[in-house]
């Protein structure tokens, strides 16, 4: 594909700029490009068979330099959206358009696909935060909103992170709850938790954002935690996923209806279980979401914070194909 200057809105001072796919054999000129934890899926996108259908990596080449790069999938939770990964120029190349025409030529290669609409998330402490406020702004995205807290954890920590909830646990197993693997919980797993997060659902007691179905298939069955109340009831879930990509583990939903002892209780057990398979060394992130799951955000900020590798908040927003 190769947008004129005008209709990408480039600069006309690139009347060689061509937009492709990015594949194998550009991997060593692009790695430059990209951060460290986003290379190895960089790598795995441009080498698979089925990335046309889920991944789109665009380059923005100017003659023989690859002047910019846009790395997007389709969202796991959205899948009629295109998720942008990442957006860079190389700085001299900056403000000249090749970011507006990555956007476009995205756009356009999203539609055929079925897709309605792209979105982006960016770290509130984003260098060029501005001026990616502005690109999207221009473009016509939805006006931005925050989504997740986000925090770090080296593994080794957990025991001095989680020694000031330690009545709380002690309180959650005196009620005989309890928190078991996922890995544990025998074939008929998936069927049990459908079943409990419908009794919830229809109770009005199960939020949307907790819902476990679109995590199952991809959760570690032996980090993720299943709850069960004083009766041997299923009534809640952690789920763990592993992030090969990102070299680290992410809990994205927690959700249980008998307090947040017992949500603690299985934080405990899952952090247990990450550092006996992976070491003290290993790396998690918590994720919860700021408009669903904002009681946890403040609780993690004032207690976890000074626990944290790095901690920021997630924004987020949207644009319509």
């Amino acid at each position: 594909m190769r947008p004129t200057p005008a209709s990408s809105g480039a600069s006309t001072l690139f009347s060689s700029l061509d937009i492709r796919l990015a594949t194998a054999d550009d991997l060593d000129a692009l790695s430059w490009l990209t951060t460290h934890n986003l290379r190895p899926y960089l790598a795995g996108s441009a080498t698979s068979a089925a990335s046309s259908d889920t991944s789109c990596n665009l380059v923005a080449w100017i003659d023989d330099v690859p002047a910019g790069l846009l790395l997007s999938r389709q969202d796991p939770e959205r899948p009629w959206t295109q998720e942008v990964l990442s957006l860079m120029v190389t700085p001299l190349f900056r403000r000249q358009g090749l970011a507006r025409a990555l956007l476009q030529a995205l756009s356009k290669r999203m539609q055929p696909l079925g897709r309605r609409d792209i979105s982006t998330s960016w770290s509130d402490r984003l260098p060029q935060l501005d001026s990616l406020r502005a690109l999207l702004s221009s473009e016509g995205w939805q006006q931005p909103e925050q989504s997740r807290l986000r925090m770090s954890f080296n593994i080794g920590e957990r025991e001095d992170a989680l020694r000031a909830f330690q009545p709380l646990i002690a309180a959650a197993r005196r009620r005989g709850l309890r928190s078991f693997a996922l890995a544990e919980a025998g074939a008929d797993a998936p069927g049990r938790i459908a079943s409990a997060a419908t009794f919830f659902t229809r109770a009005g007691s199960l939020p949307a954002w907790a819902t476990p179905a679109p995590w199952l298939e991809r959760c570690d069955p032996v980090m993720s935690q299943l709850l069960l109340d004083g009766e041997g009831r299923l009534c809640g879930w952690l789920l763990c996923e592993h992030q090969p990509a990102f070299h680290r583990w992410a809990i994205p939903i927690g959700w249980c209806a008998t307090g947040p002892g017992h949500m603690l209780l299985a934080m405990e057990a899952a952090l247990a279980a990450l550092e006996q398979h992976a070491g003290s060394g290993a790396t998690v992130i918590l994720q919860p979401s700021e408009r669903n799951g904002h009681k946890v955000c403040t609780l993690l900020d004032r207690h976890f914070r000074p626990y944290a590798l790095w901690a920021d908040r997630l924004v987020v927003s949207r644009k319509p194909i």
